[in-house]
């Protein structure tokens, strides 16, 4: 994401994806320009997202999504936030809505810790406990853009990883930059290294496992389907068995 104040607005991009968030409380806009600092986007034409705006009476025309008390609806105009008490909501909330608002931009999110390599991107994919945070904190200073939630995205260029400001225990999360994918590893804790190659179907199907995705409607879910089927074919995967050292760095490609 990017931050741009204006007097009751942020502007950020997360994946070259420009948004401006607007709010009504001063604390609640305060508390996210400083969170989404790294994200800052001077851009005028971010994708409008409104926080507790006026009542809004007009039937649901596009996506709705409820969590801890507040409610997203989403349409091809804005986005609006209903119900935010704290700045926690926001950025559940503002996961919920990229996971939406990338599909026509090819990409995705992903429960994964990326890490950079060589100038490539490594990619880590595991729910919570899988070793995410423990493979950042193992890692370079510096080299981590992400410890729970990254961003895949397929441009002119091929596949591309983007950081993004949704930090796990590791808090990694203030790399506002994108590479090129070295490979995605599913994440296996292990009394060894051993890292094994895993075919196409069964990368979406790990893929499928950890990608952040709320929307039932099926036109949508088979959009998304296209896009990882897309990635699952074009990117090395492997099944990483690793413990809980840096040593696993030797196995890897």
């Amino acid at each position: 994401m990017a931050v741009a104040s204006q007097s009751s607005a942020v502007s950020v991009s997360i994946g070259h994806v420009p948004l401006t968030l607007f709010f009504r409380e001063d604390a609640l806009l305060e508390r996210a320009a400083a969170r989404y600092s790294a994200f800052h986007d001077a851009s005028p034409h971010g994708f409008p997202v409104y926080l507790n705006p006026e009542k809004d009476s007009r039937p649901a025309a596009g996506f709705d999504f409820s969590l801890h008390g507040a409610t997203l609806r989403l349409d091809s105009a804005a986005a609006r936030i209903s119900g935010v008490q704290s700045d926690y909501t926001v950025d559940s909330l503002l996961r919920v809505l990229l996971s939406m608002i990338l599909l026509p931009h090819h990409g995705f999110l992903l429960h994964a810790a990326a890490i950079e390599r060589h100038g490539k991107a490594h990619i880590f994919m595991g729910h919570s406990g899988a070793g995410k945070s423990t493979i950042a904190s193992l890692s370079p200073a510096g080299a981590p853009l992400t410890d729970e939630i990254s961003l895949l995205r397929c441009d002119g260029e091929g596949w591309r990883v983007h950081g993004t400001p949704f930090w796990g225990e590791f808090r990694a999360g203030d790399r506002n930059c994108h590479l090129p994918v070295a490979g995605i590893y599913a994440l296996a804790q292990a009394a060894e290294n051993r890292l094994e190659k895993i075919a196409p179907r069964e990368a979406l199907r790990a893929l499928l496992g950890n990608v952040l995705f709320f929307a039932k409607n099926r036109a949508a879910r088979e959009q998304l389907l296209s896009i990882v089927s897309a990635c699952a074919e074009a990117l090395p995967f492997y099944r990483l068995h690793f413990k809980r050292d840096s040593s696993f760095w030797e196995v890897l490609p």
